[in-house]
């Protein structure tokens, strides 16, 4: 039975370290990091309950004399108590979206990292485990080539441009961090090139040639400054260290990679229709490599939130939140409405967050890892082994001071860490009975479940529209396959095949019971930490897609997510738009009441969850506005949830127009006036707030000067913010108040244009056709508004029906 546990241990490793990088879903609420953390989790609960089962692993140095041991611990310590006095509790239990670093996460590291060490104790187990990610780079990589070449066959809803290019992010969700791994795995590619090239495997090492090519080109090709850094401290550490231990062959394997990368990069340049675009891409990052204006916002907004909090931080992934306070205007205008969720430096990050007490548990740590690489080269029999984990681990380093960790990096630095820890202790020999069939199994069900990942992403329409898409899937099953049987080819050779055995027996009824207890807890947690989060993902992206569309169908399937999640923030605010958008939508009276209740009430959880979000103030202020309108709300209730809004994010270039207008809807002028009088001032070239000043103006009975603001606004800049043919509206009303009925034409036809379904836009067209003698045309205008009574009285005054 241990025997068995410990093969199985390492198959699921194995498992994790092939698909975490590769596993996404477009029907969770966010595509890419989500479902690798919830394959962490899964990954880290089975060996959890299978660990008690595993082999000894031999004799260990004490806890204090292993300080990269000694640093993982320290680090759940700084997680556990950084979660505890957290400004929002919940999210540092369960991570903020679309980073979901929260301590649930750090645990299931945690669980890796040890795991790791216990069952893999030689530098064999090491290297059948490296195996997984050079085939998950394989995928990636042609995947991301794939995507450069206009081939892909799945379609997103958000990329990552520069200069016309749309980077490739393949299965990592962003072109930053589809090059961190691919730097991350060169060195283990190389590695598995050279033992295929020691063991005269000509096909599987020309899989691993190409896999570092199109590695090398996916890493150009994303345009990553960071990755780039990276990748030239990677080469330089395998270089060197390979030469200093007499590894001529690894040297100029990562020579030969790189030159050939270079070439083929070049050619695709040339001969892709995106090659100029290539080109230019990669010609302009180049000229602005220093250049990151909107980083220094952040990181010097990261380094004021430690000097605010500098022993613990303001909670485990709380950053994104803690961030509104320390958004400056000028942030705000060159990264529009963003709030990132981490400090693009996971240093800075980490004091942030966690202050000293968690930056000292990654100091403990680094010092543990170069520790480990000193006595795992003296130790371990296979050098060239020691040599690519320090490399690898040392591009993670590199790309993390301009990025942040993320699952698919993660997985593979924790195992990288845990097994420099073990072979700095030296090496056991690997299990009799743990051959080739282990690694068959584990490559089988990886790919197994790869298959079925990639495949129901993929966008049916786009490829019936396209078939030659359909070459671009089969390029990346092909990478799949070939890397796959590569990595089963030259972990075979000249091994006999083995047959695990059933391993020492005895002590049945009590072995039985402690197994079905560790499994009945395993299963459990599973579904309680992976199987309902997946389901209340899955139901809350149905609801927000559904949202503008079917709002009262969207609310059923966001309360199907709050039910199965109730602890989520997140998912108490789209319920809280959809029950807004669905009250909107419906001109029942009583039915628009019940529909905004229910979209307060979402908020007020929301708060109640997370108080120190802004955006949760600001969304229950336009819910109260909408009630107060209904006469269910005092007009009061509004401006305290938009007066703390702005408390907490006095920067937000959306929370005062938004306050203005529910100020508005109300009736209180004045007090719509000063709020947009206050954005105006930190965003002049902003329409919203010009837009409210001008109907401000209209209403208090200065028509010239709120038709030169209204003018101003539909000159300035929107950012995609609705209200512009509203604004244009109003302007053609302006200028019929002050008798200038061309200009009032002008306006209306772009009133007209940018929202064709308003009756007061079209109405505001016919008049300034009628005062300019245009008598037909006008008619034609109002009898295009049977239903609006103004218009009848219009046509009437004409004389025409």
């Amino acid at each position: 039975m241990p025997a068995r546990a410990g093969t199985v241990g390492r198959a699921v490793l194995f498992v994790l370290l092939l698909l975490c990088p590769l596993v996404f879903s477009r029907e969770t609420v966010e595509a890419f990091e989500f479902p690798k953390v919830m394959l962490l989790l899964a990954a880290a609960v089975v060996l959890a309950v299978l660990a008690p089962w595993a082999d000894p692993p031999g004799p260990r140095a004490a806890l204090v004399r292993d300080p990269l041991r000694l640093g993982v611990v320290l680090f759940i310590l700084s997680a556990i108590v950084s979660t505890v006095i957290s400004r929002a509790q919940w999210i540092s239990l369960q991570g903020a979206n679309e980073s979901y670093f929260g301590l649930l996460t750090v645990l299931g590291y945690a669980v890796l990292f040890f795991a790791t060490r216990h069952l893999c104790r030689s530098a064999a187990d090491a290297r059948r485990l490296l195996l997984a990610p050079v085939v998950a780079a394989g995928v990636a990589a042609a995947y991301a080539v794939v995507q450069v070449a206009g081939l892909d066959p799945i379609l997103y809803g958000r990329t990552a441009g520069l200069g016309g290019l749309v980077r490739p992010f393949a299965t990592m969700g962003h072109p930053n961090f589809l090059s961190a791994f691919l730097v991350m795995t060169l060195p283990l590619v190389v590695l598995a090139l050279v033992r295929a090239r020691r063991q005269r495997q000509r096909v599987a090492a020309g899989v691993f040639a190409l896999i570092g090519v199109l590695s090398g080109v996916a890493i150009a090709v994303t345009v990553s400054r960071g990755a780039w850094l990276a990748a030239a401290a990677t080469v330089a550490i395998l270089v060197v260290g390979a030469l200093t231990g007499g590894e001529r062959r690894a040297a100029v394997a990562t020579a030969a990679v790189a030159g050939a990368a270079a070439v083929v990069l070049g050619l695709l340049t040339l001969v892709l229709p995106v090659g100029s675009v290539v080109r230019n891409a990669l010609v302009q990052r180049v000229g602005d490599f220093a250049e990151s204006s909107g980083r220094r916002h952040i990181w010097e907004a990261a380094w004021s939130l430690f000097r605010d909090h500098p022993v613990l931080g303001t909670g485990l992934d709380t950053f994104q939140i803690a961030f509104a306070d320390k958004r400056t205007a000028a942030y705000w205008a060159i990264e529009w409405n963003a709030s990132p969720t981490r400090a693009h430096n996971e240093v800075l990050n980490l004091l942030a967050t966690q202050g000293l007490v968690g930056a000292l548990a990654v100091v403990v740590f680094t010092a543990g890892l170069l520790l480990a690489v000193k006595r795992a080269l003296s130790a371990a029999g296979d050098r060239l082994l020691v040599v690519a984990l320090a490399a690898g681990v040392a591009a993670f380093y590199v790309q993390d001071l301009f990025s942040f960790t993320v699952a698919g990096c993660g997985t593979l630095v924790v195992a990288q860490a845990a097994l420099l820890s073990r072979l700095a202790e030296g090496s056991a020999e690997p299990d009799d009975e743990d051959g080739v069939e282990p690694l068959a199994v584990a490559l089988g069900a990886a790919a197994l479940l790869a298959l079925p990942v990639f495949a129901h992403n993929l966008t049916a329409e786009l490829l019936v529209d396209d078939p030659a898409r359909l070459l671009g899937a089969a390029l990346v099953l092909l990478a799949l396959v070939g890397a796959g049987v590569a990595a089963f080819a030259l972990e075979q050779h000249g091994r006999p095949p083995a047959f695990a055995r059933d391993g020492a027996r005895g002590g049945g009824t009590q072995r039985a019971l402690g197994v079905a207890l560790r499994g009945g807890l395993g299963v459990v947690l599973l579904l309680v930490l992976v199987a309902r989060p997946f389901a209340a993902a899955r139901a809350a992206q149905a609801g927000i897609q559904l949202t503008t569309v079917q709002p009262a169908v969207a609310v059923e399937r966001l309360q199907d997510a709050v039910a199965l999640e109730p602890f989520s923030e997140l998912y108490w605010v789209k319920l809280g738009s959809a029950a807004h958008a669905a009250a909107r939508a419906t001109g029942d009276g009583a039915a628009r009441r019940r529909w905004l209740e229910q979209a307060r009430a979402a908020y007020e959880r929301a708060i109640r969850l997370v108080p120190a979000n802004s955006y949760n103030y600001a969304n229950l202020g336009r819910a109260l506005a909408d009630l107060a309108r209904e006469g269910a709300a005092a007009p009061g209730e509004a401006f305290v949830r938009f007066d703390r809004a702005l408390e907490l994010d006095p920067n937000n270039a959306y929370f005062y127009p938004d306050a203005a207008n529910a100020a508005l809807q109300l009736g209180d002028v004045d007090r719509a006036g000063d709020y947009a009088r206050r954005g105006a001032a930190l965003y002049p070239r902003y329409a919203l707030p010009r837009a409210v000043l001008g109907h401000v103006a209209l209403a208090q009975g200065r028509v010239a000067e709120g038709a030169e603001l209204l003018q101003a606004a539909l000159d300035a800049e929107w950012h995609g913010a609705p209200g512009r043919g509203g604004a244009a509206s109003n302007l053609a009303a302006a200028w019929l108040q002050l008798n200038r009925p061309a200009q009032a034409e002008t306006a209306a036809r772009l009133a007209v244009a940018l929202v064709p379904g308003s009756p007061e836009a079209r109405f505001n067209l016919g008049k300034s056709l009628e005062r300019q003698g245009k008598r037909t045309d006008a008619i034609a205008e109002y009898r295009r508004l049977p239903d609006f009574e103004p218009a009848r009285a219009a046509l009437r005054a004409l004389g025409a029906s």
